[in-house]
């Protein structure tokens, strides 16, 4: 069984083997970090639904059980942690048993008004490592996978660019080749594309690192150096993409080395419906744009640039894969009507988008592990199995739905409904793993029932 990175709650009553209610409502937690649209500009206020402040950011809204912004049960306001702890069989067997009786993913909505730090997640056992050495910092012991839905039109850095790319960076930007130095640079200037990946990877360490370590004054004069020679070159021609990003950063981040290191990532643009998977140790940072998003249960961020936050810049470039790929647009898979399938490479999530037209409907076979359902727009019905009356479902609802439970959803006449379901993957490796998981938990049962 795999520990929960949290500790568990203690008291109340005795656990059940069922729970008593085959469909909650749930409320999830917002919030308010600076880079956030403000009041109803922002996505996640609109589904927060009660009393929106226009001055405050409203930047996330966080559906799960992580203590930082732990969701509640509706009506009564009982954690879902604890509701979880009493009745660990909607989780379903095969998940109570490998994450001892948690919910494996945390299911969150972003608006982003102004770029995100530029950061990386770490693995499991970095994590651990860093939980372990700076509570304080690195608030859980759990690796933190995630994927990103595009909502509206996001932009995004990801991973490190292409050699083609960089060296175009190191012929064109001088300032940067002033704090990497010669040497690096002539060596990624000297790269071809047959070289060993270990010696790619090694030269570009050596560069990022000096890049990122670079004294606050030259990152400072560096920066202002390329923004005075970009405003005379705009005299001639026009900006190139990351001319325009590395500006439009330089004027929310001003003399931030973060503004130099966007250079060396990909510049990713999604289109609504498009998704990024973002595994351990991949350098990203958001800049724009409204997405739902799914992770694995942490809040465990090492940032290093393009931040007012706590950097941990050793730890980040010596985490790094260093990889030179541009990320794979993930569309979804359709797996039924109306509804398409993102299955990143983690076991602990995937999400379903579910758009039903105007009067129609829509059911989701029962699965042996629990579901979470987001209205993202428009209105209708949710009915559980055999359920006679269905539960009212309007823009911002969040339910909760237990393990082998059928639903059915039906859009109201006049406007279509668009849903997202988070849950724990679905291919067949992990079917057979939480099969077996279940199977070893019962027979663990069985055993001390009869020792």
């Amino acid at each position: 069984m795999q520990n929960s990175p949290f500790p568990s709650p203690t008291g109340g009553p005795a656990p059940e083997e069922s729970p008593p209610s085959r469909l909650l409502r749930l409320q999830g937690r917002v919030q308010h970090y600076e880079w956030g649209h403000r009041g109803d500009a922002s996505l996640v206020a609109r589904l927060s639904g009660a009393g929106v402040d226009q001055t405050l950011p409203y930047a996330e809204l966080w559906i799960g059980t992580h203590p930082s912004a732990p969701s509640t049960v509706l009506p009564g306001g009982m954690l879902l942690r604890d509701w979880l702890a009493r009745n660990p069989g909607a989780l379903g067997p095969g998940v109570a048993a490998r994450w001892a009786g948690d919910l494996p993913f945390l299911f969150k909505v972003l608006s982003v008004a102004k770029p995100l730090s530029i950061q990386a997640h770490p693995d499991k056992d970095l994590a651990e490592l860093l939980h372990a050495l700076r509570p304080a910092t690195y608030k859980d012991g759990n690796h933190k996978p995630e994927m990103a839905i595009a909502v509206t039109e996001f932009h995004a850095l990801f991973g490190f660019a292409g050699i083609e790319e960089l060296k175009d960076v190191i012929r064109t930007v001088p300032e940067v080749v002033g704090l990497i130095g010669r040497e690096d640079a002539k060596k990624l200037i000297n790269f071809k594309e047959y070289h060993g990946g270990n010696d790619r990877r090694s030269v570009l360490r050596s560069a990022f690192t000096k890049l990122m370590t670079s004294s606050k004054e030259a990152a400072s004069e560096a920066i202002n150096k390329l923004k005075c020679r970009l405003n005379d070159l705009s005299k001639i021609r026009t900006f190139t993409k990351k001319e325009e990003l590395v500006l439009s950063l330089e004027r929310q981040y001003p003399e931030d080395v973060g503004v130099l290191a966007a250079l060396f990532f990909n510049y990713v643009k999604l289109s609504p419906g498009e998704a990024i998977y973002i595994g351990a140790n991949e350098p990203h940072a958001y800049l724009s744009g409204e997405c739902i998003e799914c992770m694995a249960t942490s809040d465990n961020v090492v940032r290093a640039g393009l931040t007012p936050k706590y950097r941990d810049v050793q730890t980040l470039c010596s985490m790094l894969t260093y990889k030179q790929i541009f990320p794979e647009i993930l569309q979804g898979v359709p797996v039924q009507p109306y509804v398409r399938r993102y299955s990143p490479p983690s076991d602990e999530f995937e999400v379903d988008c579910c758009f039903v037209p105007p009067g129609e409907a829509v059911v989701i076979s029962s699965a042996p592990s629990l579901s979470i359902f987001l209205v993202l727009t428009g209105e209708g019905d949710i009915h559980v199995d055999s359920m006679l009356h269905g539960e009212k479902a309007r823009e911002g609802d969040v339910f909760f739905v237990p393990s082998n439970t059928e639903v059915k959803l039906s859009a109201c006449v006049h406007a279509s409904m668009q849903l997202y379901r988070a849950g724990v993957s679905s291919n067949p490796c992990m079917s057979v793993t939480l099969m077996l998981q279940a199977k070893r938990s019962q027979l663990e049962s069985i055993y001390e029932m009869t020792s």
